[in-house]
């Protein structure tokens, strides 16, 4: 129970509700969101040439009575194959996402990658399904613990498969269901993409995409390259969507077995300013990563000179290589 003024008390009585008292009075609402993160980001299988990379883009912004636009919403896991994203109640999803991280560096097996994704991500599930049984000291009346109220995308490439996998990972109760990607194309191996996040910045950003694919000649018959982010882009500079903000993050897994995430100039490359994983990099950090220009989708590569060294005071450029990634 808060006070909030002579009289006055906030009183939650569960996920989303909140009870007001003021002396007999009482009056209820279902607004209350003091740690709501409703996110945009999309997980899709880029195909450029004979290559093939698995990335993810997600919004940075967390909500609800403020926001907070420097979030970290995608999580390198200990192992180089796979990521871990998510959209929901940050107090649910940054705990489940934290003890995944310790299992995995528990278990030899887990940590080098003899077991598959395929099969981690089960463990995960039983992991997160396992923690739900800690919660307690529940409000006044509520005697079980609410669903967690979270949405993960998890994914990378399956040695096992010899192709990328990757699940939206849904809390149903006291448990997960994953759910493989949606093909815009006409077989399994193309035009594979999977959506995350608030229900109406969802709907837009694939009204866009199918738009974005069609005006470049990609519906049915092509495959995606970075056109979902550049739809991401456009949703967080258009402003039209209240939980979705901040810069971008992103990053990408390889057939090779690594993953690896990508700094962004944002709002722009005029502005010379890198983020990582939603946060501005301080003047003197440099990225291990190349730099994406958000507009032209270039990267800048800093130089071997520069990349072993910071920024002097007088504030020394970054040699940089601009080439198409």
């Amino acid at each position: 129970m808060t006070e909030i003024g002579a009289g006055q008390q906030i009183l939650p009585v569960g996920r989303g509700t909140w009870r007001l008292v003021h002396g007999r009075q009482t009056v209820e609402s279902s607004n209350w969101s003091g740690v709501d993160s409703m996110t945009l980001g999309m997980a899709w299988v880029r195909h450029l040439g004979r290559t093939r990379e698995f990335v993810v883009a997600v919004d940075s912004r967390l909500s609800g009575g403020r926001a907070w636009d420097c979030s970290p919403k995608l999580l390198m896991l200990p192992r180089s194959d796979c990521m871990l994203a998510f959209a929901g109640d940050s107090l649910d999803a940054y705990p489940l996402m934290l003890q995944i991280v310790n299992s995995i560096n528990l278990h030899p097996r887990t940590l080098d990658r003899t077991i598959d994704i395929v099969h981690l991500k089960g463990h995960m599930a039983r992991v997160w399904r396992s923690m739900r049984d800690f919660i307690h000291s529940l409000p006044r009346g509520q005697t079980v613990p609410d669903p967690y109220d979270v949405t993960f995308m998890f994914g990378g490439y399956s040695w096992r498969e010899k192709d990328f996998r990757f699940w939206r990972m849904t809390s149903t109760g006291t448990t997960f269901t994953s759910e493989n990607p949606k093909r815009w194309g006409p077989d399994y191996t193309t035009l594979r993409i999977h959506f995350f996040g608030d229900e109406p910045a969802v709907a837009d950003a694939k009204k866009r995409l199918a738009k974005l694919m069609l005006e470049r000649g990609k519906l049915p018959g092509g495959d995606f390259d970075m056109e979902p982010f550049e739809v991401l882009r456009d949703i967080i500079r258009s402003g039209v969507h209240n939980s979705v903000g901040g810069p971008p993050q992103m990053a990408k897994s390889y057939e090779h077995m690594n993953t690896v995430p990508f700094a962004i100039y944002w709002p722009d490359r005029a502005s010379g300013h890198a983020t990582v994983l939603g946060r501005p990099l301080m003047e003197y950090e440099l990225p291990r990563w190349p730099i994406v220009d958000p507009d032209n989708i270039l990267f800048a590569e800093p130089s071997a000179e520069n990349a072993t060294r910071a920024r002097t005071d007088e504030g020394d450029n970054i040699d940089e290589r601009l080439t198409p990634f």
